[in-house]
């Protein structure tokens, strides 16, 4: 990495660690069985790795994190705190795993998969896990994608969202299914609701990323600075090669 890119990725490291800080006060609703609400933040999180690489995006997430508890923003009373960001993370790291060739991404919601399946409660709701299957099929099927949609952008980004999202479900599912054994009949409860709520969290990471993408174009434009690959570039290639920003 050289020096200018290094001082990019800082730069957008230390802009969407804010923006993670006062995303993650804007609340949307609750969380069945937990206390606990979804905040603005599962719109936005799962971009960052793809714009930054997974080092500078574990930078971001988990620093914002740090930040919140340290300033008193959010109240820290055990290790579940700090990590509370995990979901996110891995949410982040599916979707810029989306955009190249690699499959093993899949472990993650495998993982969780087997997780639900041998906790005492997730067993007597395993039908709750099949909703984990769909970044799963989304991501071994990356090329059937990409023919299907002609290489348009939106409709290939929008599935590519709901798979991260579908990870970011999974993994949060299971951090508080261990940590708070919710009772089953939340599991029950919450089924109708995930895949309207994952749809439209879909949208907004689709949103974000395009946004993002375009405004990191017009950057480039104003300040004649390489940070993102030339229009011309198909997202297959891109799937191929490597994500706008050099990791």
């Amino acid at each position: 990495m050289n020096k200018q890119e290094l001082v990019i990725k800082s730069f957008l490291t230390f802009i969407f660690m804010m923006v993670v800080i006062v995303f993650s006060k804007i609340k949307l609703h609750p969380i069945f069985g937990t206390g606990s609400s979804f905040s603005l933040l599962v719109m936005f999180a799962p971009v960052i790795i793809y714009f930054t690489g997974p080092f500078f995006g574990a930078i971001a997430i988990y620093g914002a994190r740090v930040i919140q508890i340290l300033i008193g923003i959010s109240k820290s009373t055990t290790l579940f705190s700090y990590i509370l960001y995990t979901p996110l993370f891995l949410a982040a790291f599916y979707f810029y795993k989306m955009f190249k060739k690699t499959r093993y991404e899949v472990l993650i919601p495998l993982a969780a998969i087997a997780l639900f399946l041998i906790h005492p409660i997730g067993r007597t709701v395993w039908y709750y896990s099949l909703f984990w299957i769909i970044p799963i099929i989304i991501s071994l099927n990356k090329g059937r994608i990409l023919k299907l949609t002609r290489k348009r952008d939106i409709p290939t980004i929008y599935l590519y969202a709901l798979a991260s999202t579908f990870t970011d479900h999974a993994i949060g599912s299971i951090m508080y299914l261990y940590y708070l054994n919710i009772p089953a009949i939340y599991w029950i409860m919450a089924i109708p609701f995930v895949p309207l709520e994952r749809a439209i969290y879909a949208l907004g990471i689709m949103i974000s990323y395009l946004f993002v993408r375009d405004a990191l174009k017009a950057f480039q434009k104003v300040l004649r600075i390489e940070i993102i690959v030339s229009d011309k570039v198909l997202l297959e290639e891109r799937i191929t090669e490597k994500p706008l920003i050099k990791n």
